[in-house]
């Protein structure tokens, strides 16, 4: 192992990313502060680093392809809803491939922080099966042959038997191995990271990661950040997330914290099953299966949650797998595949061994499972124009495609158009505010959301004083604007979805929750002072550096900058966590967006404000000379 000198430590970051080429073994260092002062960390950094590392005609799965780790400031300080980590790289599962990112929890990525990293970055690809084992400082380069082909909890039951109970990992299953192109990443704590970034690491002969960390981060204002965590928690105490399982069948038995988070998380469950079998699930990979075993009365709920433990340990992208079998069904009853083509028999649907014989198909990559495992947009490539033709609006490169989608809620339109894959952090925004003010409609005990509460909180965060109103285009540029920009700089300091922004609180007068904890927190942790514009502006420096990305990929300004055709002209049903469409009007009225579709001349106009408040070509949606020189890019 190679070893420059490490740099000074400072506050809230480590100094060092740890660089491995896995081609030649070759182990050296990047000093952290090289890009510390202008991208953060997480999503920032590590954009950064793939404009500088990966040339836009690289192949997802070539050994040229870089997969970026970063953590950020606030990673392993303490500071609350701060444990996550972010992947970024070329996609495989994008179509056609490009730059992509996600964003994982749990504990890796403090870890990685205590063991004396900021980031990991890996590139090349291995002789022969192999894993990184990082302990303290030491990093090595292992054979990994014991490993390969093994699930997700039996790399982590081995690994934690070689190095003991406190290691922390990332793993990618078989499907990894067999580069799937919807295969995850996933972490010791049941997070993932879709977008492809599995086939990645199989593609290099990278089974896992593993680290030791035993360090700790220096804070410049221990006492202030303390005080700040005090408030974080209390202003985000509410309570978890309905869970529709039958309770004599499966159950919640608590929360599953990550590291260092005392906020109240409603995403991370700990359930119990019938059987006596615990597990951790989480948001929507939950609900992988469970649409059709709750539409057989002679089956358990517990199937449901079993399906998402196969996924996990197959590293199987679950909003994948929701599209696929929403496909196969509209497939069938189209009589567009048939029994001897998929091998799959329809009539056991729901059934625990038609889940386990689809999953196994697709991540082994055998029969109609190797269409499968290319990804359904490129399976419908394949199979013709009838296959495709029983696409759900939902099915789109990297995540899902129509949740939360513009023609409920306007802002999201300009959310969707201008990012690689579902941007479902940002969606949460407007689709959060909106489920509480729904909730408090039907039982204002459950909710303080309420109209007036919907308001103040949308005007204070979103920037607009028209930006609540759902069935206007007015104000809808700059609240998008102001959503992108907090959550790129959000996710480089390494804040959780789950609890942040603080939009709304149980907790304050007026219910309102308080948009500068985030640059608060920051200043605490590293001494730097920060407000809130001055990480919006580190947002929108990323942003602008993710376009210049896309764009030199193939993206096309204005052309590309677009919705999926079904906002144009297939009418919303219905939403999750509002039924009815509902949003707030005047006063106290309740509209309903049911039935509607998007008006195109609406998104063009919100696009062209969106354009001209971004100072970019308000006719062509290029980024002018002028706004990248003060976004200090002009080089890019």
């Amino acid at each position: 192992m190679t070893s420059d000198s490490q740099p000074q430590p400072v506050f809230g970051w480590t100094g060092r990313i740890l660089h491995v080429n896995l081609s030649d073994g070759a182990i050296t260092y990047l000093n952290t502060l090289t890009y510390s002062d202008k991208f953060l960390g997480g999503r920032g950094m590590a954009t950064r680093l793939y404009w500088d590392m990966v040339a836009p005609d690289t192949d997802a799965l070539a050994p040229e392809n870089h997969l970026i780790f970063m953590t950020g400031p606030l990673g392993a300080t303490g500071a609350q809803g701060a444990s996550r980590f972010v992947v970024a790289g070329k996609s495989p599962m994008t179509l056609p491939e490009g730059f992509c990112y996600g964003n994982l929890g749990g504990f890796f990525g403090p870890y990685l922080k205590r063991a004396g990293f900021d980031g990991l970055v890996i590139t090349g690809r291995a002789d022969r099966p192999v894993y990184l084992h990082i302990d303290d400082g030491n990093v090595q380069i292992k054979d990994a042959a014991d490993l390969w082909g093994q699930g997700v909890s039996a790399v982590r039951q081995h690994l934690k038997h070689l190095y003991g109970n406190s290691t922390r990992m990332i793993t990618t299953g078989v499907a990894g191995e067999n580069r799937c192109r919807s295969a995850n990443i996933m972490t010791d704590n049941e997070g993932s990271a879709t977008g492809g970034f599995g086939a990645v690491m199989g593609s290099k002969h990278l089974k896992a990661i593993a680290v030791n960390g035993t360090g700790t981060v220096s804070v410049a204002h221990p006492d202030r950040l303390k005080e700040l965590n005090r408030r974080a928690i209390d202003l985000n105490r509410k309570d978890p997330m309905f869970l529709p399982f039958n309770p004599e069948q499966v159950r919640r038995t608590g929360k599953s914290g990550c590291f260092q988070c005392g906020l109240d998380c409603m995403y991370r469950n700990r359930l119990q099953t019938a059987s006596g079998d615990t597990m951790v699930r989480k948001c929507q990979s939950m609900f992988v299966y469970f649409p059709w075993v709750a539409g057989r009365k002679d089956l358990s709920s517990e199937i449901a949650v079993q399906a998402t433990g196969i996924c996990n340990d197959r590293s199987l992208c679950t909003m994948e797998m929701f599209n696929i079998l929403h496909w196969l069904v509209a497939c069938d009853k189209a009589g567009v595949l048939t029994a001897n083509q998929s091998g799959l028999d329809m009539s056991k649907l729901g059934t625990l061994d038609f889940f386990t014989t689809l999953t196994d198909m697709i991540s082994l990559r055998q029969g109609f499972g190797d269409i499968l495992a290319e990804g359904l947009l490129r399976a419908g490539e394949t199979l013709g124009p009838e296959a495709r033709a029983q696409f759900a609006p939902e099915v789109s490169g990297v995540g899902d495609g129509a949740t939360y989608s513009a023609r409920e809620y306007l802002t999201n339109g300009l959310l969707y158009a201008f990012f690689p894959r579902q941007p479902i952090a940002m969606l949460h925004e407007v689709s959060r505010l909106t489920g509480l003010w729904v909730m408090h409609q039907n039982d204002p005990d459950t909710s303080p959301v309420s109209s007036e509460v919907f308001r103040k909180a949308a005007t204070l965060f979103w920037g607009h004083e028209k930006a609540w109103d759902l069935m206007t285009h007015e104000g809808k540029a700059q609240a998008a604007i102001k959503i992108v920009d907090r959550t790129c700089a959000k996710d480089s300091l390494v804040l959780c979805d789950s609890c942040w922004p603080v939009m709304v609180s149980w907790h304050t007068l007026d219910y309102v929750g308080d948009p500068g904890l985030e640059a608060a927190t920051f200043t605490a942790v590293t001494g730097m002072n920060m407000d809130t514009q001055g990480l919006d502006t580190v947002g929108e420096r990323i942003f602008n550096l993710e376009r210049c990305i896309r764009i030199r990929e193939g993206h096309r300004p204005f052309l590309d900058d677009d919705v999926a055709q079904f906002n144009y002209t297939q009418p919303v049903e219905t939403v999750f966590m509002n039924p009815d469409v509902l949003v707030p009007g005047p006063g106290d009225q309740v509209l309903t967006r049911k039935g509607m579709t998007l008006d195109k001349n609406v998104f063009e106009m919100m696009r062209k404000e969106f354009y001209q408040l971004r100072g970019w070509d308000p006719n062509t949606g290029e980024q002018l000379p002028v706004t990248l020189k003060r976004l200090s890019l002009e080089h890019m």
